[in-house]
């Protein structure tokens, strides 16, 4: 039986990163209900992932001097982030603020994304071992596989 390979939260981040830019290049292709279904993917996405975040990797860098900086920032692009996620929902794709409000959402997240791996990574990297890396990405899993049903109800609302 093959051993499942544990994975540290940066790597778990930004395997979730290069997922949501997916949705979003297979979202500006779609229309009609194919794009209604795109943002939903890219609404549970992002949210879980900011939430899971919130809970589990920005707690850790406050432990840190030296990442402790990053995190109202980053906290502020995901409040930003989420507005902008109603606003969408609020919306049909036929409304002609949807597509904008699409564009600025990715802008919005290119940014986050941009400086969270630059940045807030390498600072991560100075001062967490491997060994709480992976830990951190195991409780950040945890977290995330409880937050599904909430994000999904949120949704639907």
């Amino acid at each position: 039986m093959a051993k499942t390979k544990a994975t540290d939260i940066l790597s778990l981040i930004e395997a979730e990163h290069r997922q949501v830019e997916k949705l979003f290049t297979e979202a500006e292709k779609a229309k009609g209900a194919k794009l209604v279904e795109q943002f939903n993917q890219i609404y549970i996405a992002l949210s879980l992932h900011a939430r899971t975040e919130e809970l589990v990797f920005y707690p850790a860098l406050r432990e840190y001097e030296e990442t402790e900086q990053y995190v109202e920032e980053a906290e502020e692009e995901h409040e930003e982030v989420s507005v902008i996620l109603e606003e969408i929902k609020a919306l049909k794709p036929t409304d002609s603020e949807f597509k904008e409000k699409m564009s600025e959402l990715k802008e919005t997240l290119a940014h986050h994304i941009e400086e969270e791996e630059s940045e807030i990574f390498n600072a991560v990297r100075e001062c967490m071992d491997e060994q709480e890396l992976t830990e951190l990405g195991q409780e950040f899993q945890e977290a995330k596989a409880k937050l599904i049903p909430d994000i999904e109800a949120a949704l639907a609302m």
